[in-house]
């Protein structure tokens, strides 16, 4: 199994996460994969970061932590000049 096919409760279990079991906010986010909010904010903006999600007519950004810990996992190398996986969010 890939990284991008492992399930939430594998990717949980990975990085020893116990879900909250709802949406996170920047700051929840932020905490969870170990970064400031400008930096989370600045991802956001390059759309380089984890997926997001911004409802209609708000200005609060929330994410999944599936979608979170999979970008954390896209990430996972066993070389410095290994490339990264695929990121896609299921």
């Amino acid at each position: 199994m890939t990284l991008s096919e492992a399930t939430f409760e594998h990717l949980c279990d990975l990085f020893s996460y116990s879900p909250k079991g709802r949406p996170l906010d920047v700051k929840e986010s932020a905490e969870l994969l170990g970064l400031s909010t400008d930096t989370l904010e600045g991802y956001r903006y390059r759309g380089v970061g984890p997926r997001y999600f911004m409802p209609k007519g708000t200005r609060r950004v929330w994410y999944s932590e599936r979608d979170l810990l999979a970008w954390l996992a896209s990430g996972a190398r066993h070389s410095t000049s290994d490339q990264p996986e695929d990121y896609a969010a299921a």
